[in-house]
């Protein structure tokens, strides 16, 4: 008996391969002529969306080259159009995986785009992977942080917060596996305390500083842990806290400089007045890692500084500070620091120019000080309260008149060393009090 034998038909999938075939050829036909021809690109991708009648892959891989072709040709517009439909497109062939791809990829390559159709861009990303934050976490959270941080640059602080606060509310929240988002905590704390730093609200500053340098658990980059410390630096300048001002700075210009961050040269002018208000006596520029600085443009005012209150030139300063103040004419806290260095360098030069005198004429030193009457009678008087100046004022004759060792009673000597005594206590408490706050 003869077998028969029956074949079904595979006409209808060799001819789906077909057109799959087709339409890949025509992709690949189209995105070869990105960066020769990108109108007839243009044409040639909208075609394959056009033709393929399913909607999936080749729709969804034009979609893509699109956004791209789009971004070179400056058609931001189009670009942003394209782009919500890649991040919304829904279809069996594309997975979750392949969507956060796209979208990680175009935040990442637009970051030459304008600001304003860059911003819209984070937020349409933001707001799709909001929708479903177990498949989209750490996508969301980027462009939320990223978005943050235009925000800041364009100094609207009060935006920052609002965008900050759902993500640090995530951050917050117990994981279910027992995986604490250190990371993810420090990179929002930072992001608020350069927020309340340009806001100039120092109360919270200086706890949310406290709080983001408490965290432990994370190894952040250079350049945010620079961004950290500088605002604590800041804070501490408002205080007057110039020995942890100077610190902090110190800290912040380091990981500014291993990073290759530019900040790194304002962050060296801050760490020059508060080395010279913190009294303290170290060369920044002996310092291999500063020494290459000293020549730069925006540093010789500073460099030049430092040496005119080493060597109490009050007239080299003044000349100095004016150079200086255009450097820092956004930040008031800065512009104080360059007025109270100018009265401790003229209360340095004081003491130093009256120590070989027994009496002094009052004209001699408004023109050593290049100040009043008024201001020397003010600058003799904190020289002799603080004890770096023994002499009394003679307002008739207008002279000051020196008081050596010898002539100091046993009485007022005691009186001194008390006034010596009660200063070193009101330091230690000071110090005691910082030490128990950091702790909080």
């Amino acid at each position: 008996m003869e077998d028969y034998y029956y074949y079904e038909d595979d006409y209808g999938d060799e001819e789906g391969e077909s057109q799959d075939s087709a339409l890949g050829d025509a992709y690949s036909t189209a995105k070869s002529l990105m960066g020769t021809n990108p109108l007839q690109c243009v044409a040639g991708l909208l075609a394959v969306e056009r033709d393929d009648s399913s909607g999936g892959k080749w729709t969804f891989k034009s979609l893509k080259a699109l956004v791209k072709v789009s971004r070179q040709m400056g058609a931001y517009e189009d670009m942003l159009r394209y782009y919500e439909r890649v991040c919304t497109f829904n279809h069996k062939d594309v997975d979750k995986g392949s969507l956060q791809k796209a979208m990680t990829k175009f935040i990442d390559e637009s970051q030459r785009v304008p600001v304003d159709y860059l911003c819209r861009a984070l937020r349409t990303t933001a707001e799709v992977t909001s929708r479903d934050l177990k498949a989209y976490s750490r996508l969301w959270f980027n462009a939320k942080v990223k978005y943050a941080t235009l925000l800041l640059d364009a100094n609207d602080v009060g935006s920052v917060i609002s965008e900050i606060e759902p993500v640090l509310a995530w951050c917050k929240e117990e994981d279910p596996l027992g995986f604490k988002k250190g990371s993810q905590l420090f990179f929002c704390y930072a992001l608020l305390l350069q927020a309340y730093t340009v806001g100039r609200d120092w109360k919270k500053v200086r706890d949310m500083f406290f709080s983001t340098i408490s965290i432990v658990n994370t190894i952040a980059p250079s350049r945010v842990v620079g961004s950290v410390l500088e605002c604590g630096g800041k804070m501490y300048v408002c205080y007057r806290d110039w020995q942890s001002a100077f610190q902090t700075f110190s800290a912040a210009f380091r990981y500014y400089n291993e990073g290759g961050d530019p900040r790194r040269i304002n962050c060296l002018k801050y760490l020059v007045l508060t080395c010279l208000l913190s009294g303290s006596d170290v060369d920044l520029f002996a310092a291999p890692e500063t020494r290459a600085y000293e020549e730069v443009a925006e540093i010789v005012p500073f460099s030049g500084l430092v040496k005119a209150y080493r060597r109490n030139d009050v007239q080299r300063f003044l000349s100095t500070a004016d150079l200086a103040r255009q450097c820092f004419t956004a930040e008031p806290a800065v512009l104080v620091c360059l007025d109270l260095l100018l009265d401790n360098l003229r209360l340095r030069a004081l003491v130093a120019f009256a120590a070989p005198y027994e009496r002094l004429s009052m004209q001699r030193l408004q023109s050593v000080l290049l100040v009043d009457k008024d201001e020397v009678d003010r600058l003799c008087l904190r020289a002799v309260s603080e004890g770096v100046l023994r002499a009394k004022l003679d307002n008739e004759n207008g002279v000051v008149i020196m008081n050596r060792e010898s002539e100091v009673g046993p009485e007022t000597e005691r009186l001194l060393a008390f006034d010596r005594w009660v200063n070193a206590l009101h330091e230690f408490n000071k110090r005691s009090y910082k030490d128990i706050e950091r702790n909080l």
